[in-house]
């Protein structure tokens, strides 16, 4: 597996490309300070609506027409977005912009895992997967908190500043992941090139994933972390703006998402460890008491909300991985992209949806208290959840056939 290892160091250099270091201390802080919490809402939930709207096409370009391009285009998006980013004038016009980014990030989500599992599996080593994936989240976590430093020196020189150092880093992954190997069958060139009479087509693509929406493996454990994923969601785009509120200066945000994202990059370095120690299942099982907890603590001690941001953003790095291994231990690799790209749909209906309305009710609540209600009831409603149809399934329990509907137990 050593020249594998080569190309997965390679692939780790084109995910540092994709890290928002440079954008996430200042981007929604500035959003905040020139139109308030309601447009910071507005925004992150149109984001996630259109990124919605852009998972099965992606997903389904991911597919039939190569991975690499697939991962190309969403690359060249961002760095669009991010260099006109401060030109824009009107709630309207940054409405756009989002759901014009959504598609940049659609391009990329699923289409990353999937051509990672792909590779692992050419060599007989998916069971690698949550390690890999985990070490090329730290990855890009590492590179972020680099940046987020950087950031809180670059904006004291203008809010464009860092924002332009994000687009470049972008750019600069367009040609390294087109020098990636083609993986999968859509990207096989020469001799070995699939007949066109048996390419993927988008009626298959759909086919495959109301196939896989129908097993409750699949369904109920979208579900439950799909809940989790809801918090996580409204509270991401108000870190700067409440961090702000508690003390931290603009200079300083930096240096704090530096941390976030150093903490978090252990977290997810952690990951596959934490699948072999405690399972998949125990682990997933935490983040009931865990979440309600820590939520429920911050309408007491509002200066917690700070260790909350980093517990939170933890918590789905491990969640992730743990979450792709899962999914992929129960798909075949014919539509495999499709169908992860149709998990992370469905994650922003849930978290667009939220995200519409929670920068209403931060204004009308205040963010300390918002933030506590939001935890301890999505918190709630995730135990209920896993009390009710047990999302987490072992593998040897799924329902038989990963290609096939199959008999629905619940």
């Amino acid at each position: 597996m050593a020249a594998s290892r080569h190309v997965v160091w390679r692939y780790y250099a084109y995910l540092a490309t994709t890290a928002y270091g440079f954008y996430l201390p200042v981007g929604l802080l500035y959003l905040q300070s020139e139109y308030g919490w309601a447009v910071v809402g507005l925004t992150q939930g149109v984001f996630s609506f259109a990124l919605l709207l852009a998972e099965i096409p992606t997903g389904y370009l991911g597919d039939r027409v190569g991975r690499r391009a697939s991962l190309a285009v969403g690359n060249a998006i961002s760095a669009g977005a991010l260099a006109v980013f401060v030109f824009l004038d009107s709630p309207t016009e940054y409405v756009l912009l989002y759901a014009v980014w959504a598609f940049g990030w659609a391009f990329r989500s699923g289409t990353e895992q999937a051509w990672l599992y792909e590779l692992l599996a050419a060599e007989d080593e998916d069971d690698e997967y949550a390690r890999l994936s985990g070490r090329g989240n730290t990855v890009r976590l590492l590179t972020s908190a680099v940046t987020a430093v950087l950031a809180g020196v670059l904006v004291t020189y203008g809010w464009g500043v860092p924002l332009f150092a994000n687009a470049a880093l972008s750019a600069v992954g367009i040609p390294l992941v087109l020098a990636l190997p083609a993986v999968g069958d859509a990207e096989t060139d020469g001799d070995d090139a699939p007949d066109p009479a048996d390419a993927f087509s988008v009626r298959e693509a759909l086919d495959t994933l109301r196939l896989q929406v129908a097993r409750p493996e699949v369904r109920w454990l979208v579900a439950y972390v799909g809940v989790f994923h809801v918090l996580f969601a409204v509270t991401r785009p108000y870190e700067s703006p409440i961090a702000e509120q508690v003390g931290v200066p603009v200079a300083a945000l930096g240096v704090l998402f530096a941390a976030f994202k150093v903490v978090s990059a252990g977290a997810s370095a952690s990951a596959g460890w934490i699948r072999d120690a405690v399972g998949t299942r125990r682990a997933l099982a935490l983040l009931t008491p865990v979440y309600g907890l820590a939520y429920a603590a911050v309408a007491f001690v509002p200066v917690l909300v700070v260790p909350v941001f980093f517990l939170n953003r933890s918590v789905q790095r491990v969640v992730g991985p743990l979450r792709d291994q899962y999914l992929n231990d129960r798909l075949a690799d014919v539509g495999r992209a499709t169908v992860l790209s149709g998990a992370s749909m469905a994650l922003s209906l849930a978290s667009g949806t939220a995200n519409l309305f929670s920068g209403q009710l931060v204004a009308a609540l205040g963010p300390f208290r918002f933030l506590a209600s939001a935890g301890v009831l999505l918190a709630g409603a995730g135990g209920l959840l896993w009390l009710a149809v047990s999302p987490v399934r072992e593998e040897g329990a799924a329902t038989p056939g990963a290609n096939a509907p199959a008999a629905d137990a619940d």
